[in-house]
């Protein structure tokens, strides 16, 4: 097939099963069994009366990526006095329960400002605009919406992030030795196929991989999905192993999907295999430094997103305005050439 039209081909299947998922009221594709429990709101900071009360609604309450969002988004409260609240689901595509908590902090809670990573871009387009209308700050964290009901969001350039992605990804294969004449496949899963980070990422690396991979290497068409859950993951990438012999290389395009690619790898002693992920979990962490493997991962400053994201909100509050409606937290890609100058600057904090 035609490089570009691969790209397209590619493109068009994430925009039918987004449309699907959100037709079906899943946003992820959950099953009924499968349906995300709703952690419900839970101070974080100590409550006094007079205190602004900013509620926060998560895509994920347990994973490193999103307690580093936690983190920040507490030290920024404590920080300037607020009652932060914070809630959401255990499912990254489960938009329902982030609907049930929104409506809960603003109608039942009295909220003064709302902080949300929304699980689909599209389903909560209203809900937002209707909140944001009203009067209350609205501030997007990790993910954007289709919409403008918002006043700032804290966020990774995922375009970007996808192109430096299959460019490592290109890189890395090279350097282990895989030829340009060779067939070579790519496989890739996601956590949902509703989110508009993840849209992004897989576009910018399907348009840098169509530019500038070999001919021979070729993006797999079966996407899978996971829904945040690592043991899915994990399966996804046992499923690829089996049913692909010519797999070279694998993509997880954020963190659960990295930490079960990285997992499958390991268990099955696949050192042949090149990983690019997102993010730094212990598991990815320690695979980069495994010399026996060849793995790298693009990392956000998650903590910059929900630190500043709630000081953006006490700021509105304050009556200041935004000079932009969106800000670029940045990446840096992290590989066995700098991972030690990563680890050694991190902010412990």
């Amino acid at each position: 097939m035609n490089r570009f039209l691969h790209f397209a081909a590619v493109l068009l299947l994430i925009g039918i099963l987004a449309a699907v998922g959100c037709e079906n009221g899943t946003g992820g594709g959950a099953s009924p069994q499968e349906q995300a429990e709703l952690h419900d709101f839970e101070p974080v900071t100590e409550i006094k009366d007079g205190q602004k009360n900013i509620y926060v609604v998560l895509k994920v309450m347990t994973s490193q990526y999103w307690q580093d969002i936690i983190r920040g988004i507490t030290d920024a409260g404590k920080e300037l006095n607020c009652n932060v609240y914070i809630g959401g689901s255990s499912g990254e595509g489960d938009w329902e329960s982030q609907k049930k908590l929104l409506d809960k902090a603003v109608n039942e809670l009295g909220a003064d400002a709302i902080i949300i990573s929304p699980a689909s871009s599209s389903a909560l387009i209203d809900d937002l605009s209707e909140i944001h209308d009203s009067g209350l700050p609205v501030i997007l964290v990790d993910t954007t919406i289709n919409g403008s009901g918002y006043d700032a969001c804290y966020m990774t350039d995922n375009l970007r992030a996808g192109e430096l992605a299959a460019k490592e990804m290109v890189d890395a294969l090279l350097e282990s030795g895989v030829s340009p004449d060779e067939n070579a496949g790519i496989a890739i899963q996601i956590t949902s196929v509703s989110s508009q980070t993840i849209i992004d990422r897989l576009a910018g690396f399907n348009q840098y991989w169509a530019v500038n991979a070999p001919s021979g290497w070729v993006v797999l068409d079966e996407v899978k999905t996971n829904n945040g859950s690592k043991e899915r993951a994990k399966q996804n990438c046992v499923d690829f192993l089996a049913d692909y012999p010519d797999i070279k290389g694998f993509f997880g395009c954020n963190n659960s999907s990295t930490v079960g690619f990285v997992e499958g790898v390991t268990e099955a002693g696949r050192k042949d295999i090149v990983l690019v992920g997102f993010d730094y979990a212990d598991e990815t962490a320690a695979l980069v430094a495994d010399d026996e493997y060849r793995a790298s991962t693009v990392v956000q400053n998650q903590y910059d997103m929900g630190y500043d994201g709630l000081k953006n909100a006490v700021g509105i509050l304050d009556g200041d305005e935004n000079e932009y409606k969106f800000i670029d937290t940045g990446v840096v890609v992290i590989n066995k050439s700098n991972y030690k100058e990563y680890e050694a600057g991190v902010d412990k904090k």
